[in-house]
């Protein structure tokens, strides 16, 4: 299986080690040819990407991408931070975007913990019983936010936060959203690989990776792969390259967050 992508990774403009530099040396030695830096949305709590950060970083990949020959998106992992389906983007953030990831994160600021308690609380931190009684309300949030925003990429797709699979996954193929088999929680779509090969959409590599050591490499993602009997050639970064939605001339609803 020749994999030549790696579409979600981190660098010290937000928790990762690395540089882009870094990460992009480190693809290379893998042979790959394009990636995505995707650093944590603005919400995050204490290490996060910025409006400011993101123009210089567009600068330093731009540069990186002409020595190297990569093809190298910029990006944000922005985080769903209520159940209405908000994120913690900007619209001065999603125009300096190539690509926007979304994904669940419990570690955030104060202020979207005291607006949404129980999203942020129960998903993150509840048990297993408590968490699941969210389901159905989580997967509403995950469908209105890519209806609400240009999501490209839904990151590690059940983790922490739980969803109906099949039915996020169905409305993702409708919208042209790609879900992620990231390499750090491929065991959270274990169960619904059916499901998502039913549903017809399209999936995408990510190493999530947060130091350049773990760029571009996916043992588990392939073994998953192999026993789910979901076709590799369907997965960009393997059969094909993405083809992110444009971002020009969009306007979210986005209530004034501001990164």
């Amino acid at each position: 299986m020749k994999i030549f992508g790696d579409y979600h990774m981190h660098t010290r403009a937000s928790d990762g080690r690395g540089t882009v530099a870094l990460n992009a040396a480190a693809a290379r030695e893998r042979g790959l040819c394009e990636i995505a830096i995707t650093d944590h949305g603005t919400g995050s709590f204490l290490c996060h990407q910025t409006a400011r950060k993101l123009a210089a970083q567009r600068e330093e990949i731009a540069r990186v991408s002409e020595e190297t020959g990569l093809k190298i998106y910029a990006g944000i992992e922005a985080n769903i931070v209520n159940l209405d389906g908000e994120l913690d983007a900007s619209d001065e953030v999603i125009a300096g975007c190539d690509v926007l990831h979304m994904g669940f994160h419990r570690f955030l600021q104060p202020r979207y913990v005291a607006d949404a308690s129980r999203f942020i609380r129960v998903n993150g931190w509840a048990g297993e019983k408590a968490r699941r009684e969210l389901v159905a309300l989580n997967t509403r949030a995950w469908i209105a936010a890519m209806e609400r925003y240009p999501v490209d990429v839904l990151c590690h797709l059940n983790h922490r936060a739980q969803v109906d699979v099949g039915e996020v996954c169905r409305a993702a193929a409708r919208l042209g959203v790609y879900v992620e088999l990231n390499e750090k929680h491929i065991e959270t779509l274990a169960g619904d690989a059916r499901e998502i090969a039913r549903s017809g959409v399209r999936l995408i590599l990510g190493s999530d990776a947060h130091r350049p050591q773990a760029v571009g490499l996916f043992p588990r993602t392939e073994e998953f792969l192999a026993s789910s009997g979901i076709d590799p050639e369907r997965v960009c970064g393997i059969g094909c390259s993405p083809e992110f939605r444009a971002k020009r001339g969009f306007k979210s609803q986005n209530d004034g967050v501001k990164a």
